[in-house]
């Protein structure tokens, strides 16, 4: 295991509770999902120091989150919860700059000809597809947060619209979210994409960093974290082809093709190898590990010696 809830020399990046009186609400223990069930411990903490379980998937890679709320447990969290400790100090105004200062429209430019609408799905304020107004494209906004997508419709972006579809996407930082990814990616596609048209999903990718970074990332919001070969391979079993990729977190797929179960658990294997052979290199034995271990040792109390 990297990470122990019980471990004193952690040093976290945020001292808080991300969800108060957890003990109220539901769990449950789900499959990964590639539809495994074999798993093994990778963390027993978030980076707020909360006790949450993550586990890495035998057969695909992909952390997450078990056990994990339920519909009813995340409709909460999210309706009461979330936007108070995640959003509580980030006006719209302020999300919007950030947002911009990432705009996805260098990416897309030699695309441009692909696509003429554009939904961003749970996009907050709407700042990173707002460039692409300027590039003769219209762009619609899903978002549950009022006051973020009221700023968005100020800036000239659309409300979305759910009798249309879309011909290219945006789920930027959305499916790590998703208590099934699998079934609720394939439902935006249905509802959301035109036909044979675009799909850009953004996640954390794990195997980017080493596996003692990825502490940096635990938190409850997030169920899921995917390696590149995991993602590619969850969204090739929903008919998407990859079309281009930004060397960091964005991938940019085509809809509408056939599944090729032979490239999924090529792909599978793969990201399992990968995840596996990062939590082993970071859980060797080490001289600085053992003096790490030496210098935050305590001995027991007398009174407990004997007993």
């Amino acid at each position: 295991m990297l990470f122990d809830f019980n471990d004193s020399h952690h040093k976290y990046r945020e001292l808080f509770d991300e969800f108060p009186e957890i003990e109220n609400h539901d769990f449950r223990f789900t499959k990964c999902t590639c539809g495994s069930t074999r798993s093994y411990v990778v963390s027993t903490v978030s980076r707020h120091r909360n006790f949450l379980p993550i586990v890495a998937c035998s057969d695909c890679g992909t952390l997450r989150a078990n056990p994990y709320f339920t519909d009813a447990t995340a409709a909460h969290y999210y309706s009461t919860v979330y936007g108070k400790v995640k959003r509580k100090a980030r006006t719209p105004e302020t999300l919007f700059a950030n947002q911009k200062a990432k705009s996805l429209a260098p990416f897309l430019a030699g695309l441009g000809e692909d696509f003429d609408t554009v939904l961003d799905f749970g996009g907050g304020a709407g700042g990173k597809t707002f460039d692409l107004i300027a590039h003769g494209k219209t762009v619609s906004l899903h978002e549950v947060e009022d006051e973020y997508s009221q700023f968005a419709f100020t800036q000239g972006i659309r409300p979305y619209d759910k009798s249309q579809t879309y011909d290219l996407v945006v789920v930027s930082h959305v499916i790590e979210h998703m208590i099934d990814p699998g079934a609720q990616m394939a439902d935006l596609i249905r509802d959301c994409c035109t036909e044979n048209g675009l799909l850009y999903v953004a996640t954390p990718i794990i195997d980017r960093q080493r596996a003692r970074q990825w502490l940096q990332h635990f938190h409850i919001a997030h169920k899921y974290y995917f390696t590149h070969d995991s993602l590619i391979g969850l969204m090739a079993g929903l008919g998407c082809t990859l079309v281009a990729h930004n060397n960091a977190d964005g991938f940019l797929f085509r809809v509408g093709g056939e599944p090729d179960q032979d490239f999924v658990a090529k792909c599978y294997a793969s990201g399992a190898g990968k995840t596996r052979s990062l939590v082993e290199a970071d859980s060797k034995p080490s001289l600085k590990r053992l003096l790490r271990f030496f210098t935050n040792w305590r001995p027991a109390p007398h009174g407990l010696k004997g007993q």
